[in-house]
């Protein structure tokens, strides 16, 4: 859809139709679909205008909902707080009134009404610390529940929805983490940047649905054949990278070829009616992090390279070092 409509690979564009594509919004479906039936011209000021409408307002929306029920929380607690300084205030103060009766010879009656005045007072605070601590464990469980909304917003941030690894977003951190380690240990640090081959022909003849199943399978395939301590993201639309610490060229080279035997192995089908799609292929771009290089011209040269790759024929690595 970038190319269909000439619109910039950036994160936001890849994120709208990628949202449109796995359906999840309703209402940007219907509002995409609807300018493509009356043929209204989408180009980068409409895209943006939809991001902000239904993925930066739902993002927002998820964020506001978690803020106002920790502020909602904290309120509670607060409210408590001062209930339990109040009434340790007003323990403390009975308690010196009671001492300074006791230093001026009280009768028997007024030690009577001394003791009567302590115990109704302990009582008093022992059952405001009670309700506080009845409430806060009661709010333990709020608590909990508002840290998993929190992980979950901070995880959402940096994971690609449909392939569960991480997103451009995700990527950008992870590299730039990656390579200033590189820098400092005086490291190597490969990038290997691939891209599925014919995606448009495989989406148009098998539908978008397959499309997502595939996107999974290739994301599933490369996980399973990295290192636990590369990286792996979906860089946007069919476009995968993999960071490879520690990495030099050679070792960069020899993964990115284990890769794509990995990928064109297997003969796919769209499984409920048996359809052959075929094996997949992607076409691979490989090469090492220059020290004191710009992060972006880093990944352009290793994407010039699978875009190498592609015009030579495709189902290959082509690497630089």
């Amino acid at each position: 859809n970038l190319d269909n409509y000439k619109l910039s690979p950036v994160p936001d564009n890849y994120r709208l139709w990628f949202e449109y594509a796995a359906g999840s919004i309703d209402q940007l479906n219907n509002d995409i679909d609807t300018m493509i039936i009356q043929q209204k011209a989408i180009n980068e000021a409409v895209c943006q205008k939809l991001f902000i409408q239904h993925i930066a307002s739902h993002d927002q929306r998820d964020i506001d909902d978690t803020r106002i029920a920790i502020g909602d929380m904290l309120n509670v607690m607060v409210g408590h707080l001062k209930e339990w300084d109040s009434s340790s205030n007003q323990f403390s103060d009975k308690l010196n009134e009671c001492i300074r009766k006791l230093d001026n010879n009280p009768s028997i009656g007024e030690v009577k009404e001394i003791v009567t005045t302590v115990t109704d007072q302990a009582r008093q605070a022992h059952n405001v610390n009670s309700k506080i601590q009845t409430t806060l464990h009661n709010l333990s469980d709020e608590i909990s529940t508002l840290r998993q909304d929190v992980n979950r917003l901070g995880n959402d941030a940096l994971t690609d929805s449909l392939t569960q690894i991480i997103n451009r977003r995700g990527y950008d951190v992870a590299l730039k983490n990656a390579t200033e380690k590189a820098t400092e240990e005086g490291s190597s640090c490969a990038l290997v940047v691939l891209d599925i081959d014919d995606f448009k022909r495989i989406n148009d003849t098998f539908g978008h649905q397959i499309g997502d199943k595939i996107l999974k399978f290739i994301a599933s395939t490369l996980g399973k054949n990295v290192r636990g301590n590369d990286i792996l993201a979906r860089y946007g639309g069919e476009e995968f990278a993999i960071i490879l610490p520690d990495t030099n060229f050679e070792g960069a080279m020899r993964v990115a070829e284990n890769l794509r035997k990995a990928v064109v192995a297997r003969q796919l089908t769209t499984g409920s009616n048996g359809k052959v799609i075929g094996r997949i292929t992607a076409s691979f771009g490989v090469s090492c992090f220059r020290h004191g290089e710009d992060l972006d011209d880093f990944f352009d040269r290793v994407d010039k390279l699978m875009y190498t790759a592609k015009q030579q024929g495709k189902d290959q690595v082509i690497g630089d070092r």
